[in-house]
């Protein structure tokens, strides 16, 4: 379990999230490759906002996860493409990649437009289309 809550974030964790944002803004514009990903991914500020404004068992560390996306990504496994549970129109599918935060399973979602760009939307220690059972 997280020693930090989600909703009883403490003020050091606060502040390191609001360096994390500054530091992270050397990501926005960077393209990303996978090597079972067809597509270029895009990291906007957007991405590194809606990265850091997730909830996770594990907040502050999946935080940190986030300086160090380039190397998680390539290193984590492509699942292949889900159906985005919002539903979003300009959304043609979400991608999904397993990862490990604190060593425990988490998931990058990329964003696939309908205009073709492949955006980092976020991560997530749940995805809702996927099931334990699945045994990924």
């Amino acid at each position: 379990m997280s020693s930090e809550s989600n909703r009883h974030i403490s003020e050091a964790v606060k502040q390191r999230r609001k360096e994390i944002k500054e530091e992270a803004k050397r990501l926005s514009g960077v393209i990303l490759s996978h090597p079972f990903f067809p597509h270029d991914i895009h990291i906007s500020m957007a991405g590194v906002k809606e990265w850091l404004n997730q909830p996770h068992k594990y907040y502050a560390e999946k935080n940190e996860a986030l300086l160090l996306l380039p190397e998680l990504l390539e290193q984590s496994e492509y699942l292949g493409p889900m159906p985005d549970p919002k539903h979003r129109d300009y959304i043609l599918t979400g991608h999904i990649f397993k990862t490990q935060i604190a060593g425990n399973d988490s998931w990058i979602i990329v964003t696939e437009t309908t205009w073709g760009e492949c955006m980092v939307h976020s991560v997530s220690d749940y995805y809702p289309y996927i099931k334990e059972e699945q045994n990924l």
